[in-house]
């Protein structure tokens, strides 16, 4: 008579590599998904100042850039 042979369990270490590259992935998609967001802020701020320094030299007579 043979006895089934059993698969051997995951290794300790493989189960914690592959939760710690799980997390680290996570991670990193947070920072990336916060990082665009910054940017994008920024874009938004920028695009604001420019029209309001627009506004400031259309308000005084300067005409802007390039007038």
């Amino acid at each position: 008579m043979t006895v089934p042979q059993l698969s051997e369990p995951e290794p300790v270490h493989d189960w914690a590599e592959d939760l710690a590259h799980d997390q680290l992935v996570t991670a990193t998609h947070s920072h990336l998904t916060a990082a665009q967001h910054a940017a994008e802020a920024a874009e938004e701020a920028t695009v604001r100042i420019g029209l309001v320094q627009l506004a400031r030299d259309l308000a005084d007579g300067t005409g802007g850039p390039g007038a």
